[in-house]
């Protein structure tokens, strides 16, 4: 089914520490009845997104003034390392940050609050569309509370490419004009002012979420609707081998490279001319000069089949307080107050209200994450694909095997037997 794009937007970014961060009380007379109540909220993220939501439980809790949010935050990897032991003992944070595939598979591990029952009440989702809804929801249940929304782009540095001496991609590029792209920026030997090499681009194998939009081009989705596996084994070789010349030439950003920068990326830092990836990340490259935003490559029909990931705050199936638990899932999502704080931090906010909040100036990294959104409108979209309990699990092995690929350790066969077969171990 294909509908108008709408102005959606994000998922997350990590740092490496842990840290607690605990709220301060307010004077409103609302919340829990004169109870003192004390929830816990996770999420990931670095150091800037921490200040940004310990802002946000300073306004929760001047707003309920009888509820105490201590809240504690990690790296994406250690953050999902923590949920898994915590849901394996039944004492996951009352309200945590969680991206679609793992709404998908704790809410079917029977590990998250149902909303349902506070709809109306402590919790208002009745303004947002119907799509994220529908992606909050696993098998019938609510499970999410939609905050942002995400979807890819390619982030250029114009400088970059202008160093380079080779011509800016076009808006309508194809998968094999990137590809040509990328290689004619690396090959041009153009370099930072500091004397680093500037690639074109990385490998699009870095994630599986590439080879789910081409997938979708080729109008073909990822994923039944009972989360089988709907391509097949020689779709990956195809996506894979599209980039193996450039992998054999040394066009992409080096593996090597991305080791030694992290968690700092290359395209941060001025050594990739352009970045396929989330448009959630404007906030991360605020250093890149005139940053320029495309859309996704076109696919063999002309058309590029946008879609969106939704990012959600949901509770705990443990809390002992599902009610005030509910109250902060609401006011994280609606609340025009937290939006100001976040801006579009989180990506754009799905609440209309949250998004009528937010002002910025013209040329600002978040005034050019709206327009980038707002560019999207001239294409069609597609559904969100179906995601199955296990996607967190694929996407972690196809990450760890394309590494491989990337050093020449396996070859693009080698990469679908294996990833293949550790899906089908999974089933």
């Amino acid at each position: 089914m294909k509908h108008t794009a709408r102005l959606l937007g994000i998922v997350g970014a990590g740092a490496l520490a842990v840290a607690t961060l605990a709220g301060c009380s307010g004077t409103a007379d609302q919340g829990s009845g004169g109870e003192r109540v004390t929830l816990d909220l996770a999420w990931w993220g670095n150091e800037s997104r921490a200040a940004m939501y310990q802002e946000a439980i300073a306004l929760f809790e001047a707003e309920y003034p009888d509820i105490t949010v201590n809240g504690t935050f990690a790296d994406f990897s250690s953050y999902w390392d923590l949920r898994a032991t915590q849901a394996a003992a039944r004492g996951l944070p009352d309200v945590m940050q969680m991206d679609q595939a793992n709404l998908v598979q704790y809410g079917l591990n029977g590990a998250l609050l149902d909303v349902s029952p506070y709809l109306g009440e402590q919790l208002d989702t009745s303004a947002m569309e119907d799509v994220v809804i529908e992606a909050a929801t696993v098998d019938g249940v609510q499970y999410g509370v939609p905050v942002a929304t995400g979807t890819l782009g390619l982030f250029v540095n114009p400088g970059a490419v202008a160093a380079s001496g080779v011509a800016p991609l076009d808006p309508d590029y194809t998968w094999e004009d990137l590809n040509d792209w990328i290689s004619d920026v690396t090959s041009s030997g153009a370099t930072t002012p500091s004397g680093s090499a500037v690639f074109g681009g990385f490998d699009q194998g870095v994630t599986m979420w590439f080879f789910i939009q081409w997938l979708l081009q080729q109008g073909e989705q990822p994923f039944a609707e009972d989360g089988s596996i709907a391509f097949s084994r020689e779709d990956v070789v195809a996506f894979m081998d599209l980039t193996t010349d450039l992998r054999a030439s040394g066009a992409f950003f080096p593996q090597s490279r991305i080791s030694e920068l992290g968690p700092v990326d290359g395209f941060a830092v001025g050594e990739a001319a352009s970045t396929l990836t989330w448009d959630s990340f404007f906030a991360r490259y605020t250093d890149v000069e005139d940053l320029e935003t495309l859309p996704v490559p076109t696919g063999p029909d002309g058309e590029k089949a946008v879609f969106y990931t939704v990012l959600h705050m949901a509770g705990a199936a443990n809390t002992e307080h599902p009610e005030e638990t509910a109250l902060l899932l609401d006011f994280l999502a609606t609340d025009p107050g937290v939006a100001e704080v976040f801006g579009t931090s989180r990506g754009v906010p799905a609440d209309p209200g949250q998004l009528d909040a937010l002002e910025f100036a013209e040329g600002s990294v978040e005034a050019k994450s709206l327009d980038y959104r707002a560019s999207l409108e001239g294409y069609e979209t597609v559904s969100t694909p179906t995601l199955p309990s296990t996607f967190a699990s694929l996407e972690a092995t196809w990450v760890r095997l394309n590494e491989e690929l990337m050093f020449g350790n396996i070859t693009v066969e080698e990469f679908a037997d294996r990833w293949w077969s550790e899906a089908e171990s999974l089933e």
